[in-house]
């Protein structure tokens, strides 16, 4: 009994060593998550505020060093946007089909029937193969069949020597 006291005591000890850990990480867990909120908050605020230096330098207030540059690194970014989405439209209008005689079907028509009379003769040489493998099946299901036979007309042979042997011992 004192064996299953033991048993019992140390597998009790173990489940609160592993309980307590568990809650340790949850805890853990639990503090990251909150760290990372507020870090999302903090961005959050600086993102705010740098928009709002942004606009207050866009309205004329003054301002010095980093600050100025910074202004002016969004302005370029500003510009560079409206420069992409200039030549997006540009593209856009430049790629426009104005010719009726365009089809894109007749492109493609020649390439689809080519590719079906390929598709057709592989599958005739798919068919020949099968047929020929068949016939040589049937040539050696045929030859086995002959061999069967002749080795019938030999019992046959020998089955009626062996009844005419016996027919001469019996008179």
């Amino acid at each position: 009994m004192a064996f299953i006291d033991d048993l019992k005591q140390g597998l009790s000890d173990v489940t609160k060593t592993v309980y307590e850990k568990s809650e340790q990480f949850v805890g853990i867990q639990k503090l990251r998550m909150k760290k990372n909120s507020l870090n999302s908050e903090l961005k959050a605020t600086y993102i705010e505020i740098g928009k709002m230096v942004y606009e207050e330098k866009k309205a004329g207030a003054e301002f010095s060093g980093p600050v100025v540059q910074l202004c002016q690194k969004v302005d370029l970014g500003l510009e560079a946007i409206q420069e992409v989405e200039a030549q997006i439209e540009e593209v856009k209008t430049k790629n426009e089909v104005v010719d009726d005689d365009f089809d894109v079907d007749d492109i493609f028509e020649e390439d689809v029937e080519e590719v079906a009379a390929e598709e057709a003769i592989s599958e005739a040489e798919e068919a020949a193969a099968e047929v020929e493998e068949a016939v040589a099946e049937a040539e050696e299901a045929a030859a086995e069949v002959e061999e069967a036979v002749a080795e019938a007309e030999e019992a046959v042979t020998e089955a009626e020597e062996t009844a005419k042997e016996a027919e001469k011992e019996e008179v």
